[in-house]
């Protein structure tokens, strides 16, 4: 458990040291890049990182080259991820498909932007999701992750970097990538990851789809994916790795079935800022430096990403809170294509996200909550009001911290913030109780209330006679909560 959290300001990012926060970051975000592969290999060492990626002096048809370098501390990092079972034994195909099942051995089917700039005082990280029907340089219209066609020994990293300079207008200064293996090794690296999961996707005892017909489950409780080889239940507890990709490649619970990869990347930025508010402790910045190698032993990269820069300066970020970090999607809504293909058409909305990241302004709220899902823990910050709890406040902190929850606000006392709220209970401001909800999963014996004139959308309110129930537990006596629907 974290020290109770301290209610000094904390300090804000500047200059250089924005862009080591973003870099570690974007290193950090490669855990997720991988969230479409199923890891169930063990990570060979020499096969990591023996070639640097290649973006080549040149784009697609010898136009210029859409990458280049920072410039003033303005960097985008482009981190990609493929879904090849390369390396995965019969048995294992067997439980995930071949690389015939799902179309092909090169498909990058995570794909994150990373984005900082100095005058912004965050890294904006910026999800694309995998079926964006968009326009591949030299290619012409497809899903966006047939960019990666050629795979990262071949064109496509460089391809891929074409495409979303094309889509967005900016310029990708570093690719990073992670495959089936690498990303087990990251996680195991960090020694595993805490992560609260709620109740809602329990599904067992009972039959669940597979990648070939259906498995019949007899453990009860559990919230099982034989897809990916998710099986995990209710509550708090450390993934290891296989777990942890699991976790963040899974798109088909029980309450995925409206948008099934916008649950992905809502999961993905979850997984992230949980991952986040670990390492910005204390505890964990000590040991960072350490790992900064081991983890990138882990990845591929261009030979212009200065790792050394990142292990020398990575002590510097004490006092960098996890609100330096935003996360966004690209707008999107279902479509079919003239060739009969489901896919997804970016929303113009969408521009105003690339507009504001080229002027180096807040995207403002734009983004924030995927179409047809509820909003991601990683985009709720949650102040937590100490009203004389003798400590039940630095736990429901901590809960949050694990269950991703954007914890900048931290614990704040009740006299000082403002506001006649009774009791313990999760208050929200009008029009915000989808939020309330989403915190509530977590908190299953807490009521939501209403609050006019509540300073945050949405705050806990704890006093000294609560203890705080499990994860997991409690919610109606028939079983997990009902799903949650989309916002707004």
């Amino acid at each position: 458990m974290r020290n109770a959290p301290s209610h000094a300001p904390v300090p804000r990012p500047r200059g250089r040291l924005v862009r080591v926060f973003v870099a570690v970051s974007a290193t950090l975000a490669l855990l997720v890049a991988a969230g479409s592969a199923y890891g169930l290999v063990q990570y060979q060492a020499a096969n990591r990182n023996k070639h640097p990626i290649d973006l080549g002096s040149t784009g697609p048809s010898g136009s210029p080259a859409p990458v280049g370098p920072c410039i003033d501390d303005v960097c985008n990092y482009l981190l990609l991820g493929s879904d090849s079972r390369a390396g995965l034994t019969p048995a294992q195909q067997a439980v995930s498909g071949t690389n015939a099942d799902i179309g092909g051995s090169n498909r990058a089917d995570t794909i994150i932007l990373v984005h900082t700039d100095p005058k912004l005082q965050k890294a904006i990280i910026l999800s694309f999701p995998r079926d964006l029907w968009v326009n591949i340089p030299g290619q012409g219209s497809d899903k966006i992750n047939a960019a990666f066609a050629g795979g990262v020994d071949g064109n496509g990293p460089k391809q891929m970097a074409a495409t979303i300079n094309e889509l967005t207008g900016l310029t990708i200064n570093h690719v990073l990538y992670v495959d089936l293996a690498g990303f087990q090794g990251v996680v195991d690296t960090l020694g595993g990851v805490e992560m609260c999961i709620p109740a809602e996707n329990v599904n067992t005892p009972g039959y669940v789809e597979a990648e070939q017909g259906s498995i019949y489950y007899g453990e009860k409780g559990h919230i099982v994916d034989p897809r990916t080889g998710l099986d995990v239940v209710p509550g708090c507890q450390t993934l290891p790795g296989d777990q942890a990709l699991a976790f963040v490649r899974t798109r088909h619970l029980r309450c995925d079935s409206s948008a099934p990869d916008f649950y992905r990347i809502s999961r993905q930025q979850q997984f992230l800022r949980a991952v986040i508010n670990r390492l910005l402790q204390p505890a964990e910045l000590a040991k960072l430096p350490g790992q900064i190698q081991p983890i990138m032993d882990n990845l591929r990269t261009d030979d212009k990403l200065d790792i050394a820069d990142l292990v020398y300066l990575v002590g510097q970020l004490r006092g960098i809170s996890t609100g330096a970090a935003e996360f966004r999607s690209v707008p999107a809504y279902p479509i079919t294509t003239p060739d009969g293909l489901d896919a997804l058409k970016m929303d113009t909305s969408a521009n105003q996200i690339f507009r504001a990241i080229l002027a180096g302004k807040a995207i403002g709220d734009v983004g924030l909550t995927p179409q047809y899902t509820p909003p991601s823990p990683a985009n709720i910050a949650v102040p937590v009001i100490d009203h004389a709890s003798a400590g039940a406040a630095a736990e429901v902190e901590q809960i949050l911290a694990d269950s991703g929850f954007d914890i900048a606000p931290e614990v704040q006392l009740y006299a000082d913030y403002g506001a006649d709220v009774a009791g313990t209970v999760i208050a929200y401001q009008p029009g915000h109780d989808v939020e309330a909800k989403v915190v509530q999963q977590y908190f299953p014996d807490l009521a939501i209330k209403e609050v006019k004139g509540l300073t945050d959308p949405v705050a806990v309110f704890v006093t000294s006679a609560y203890a705080a129930a499990p994860v997991g537990t409690g919610g109606t006596p028939a079983g997990p909560t009902d799903c949650l629907g989309p916002a707004g």
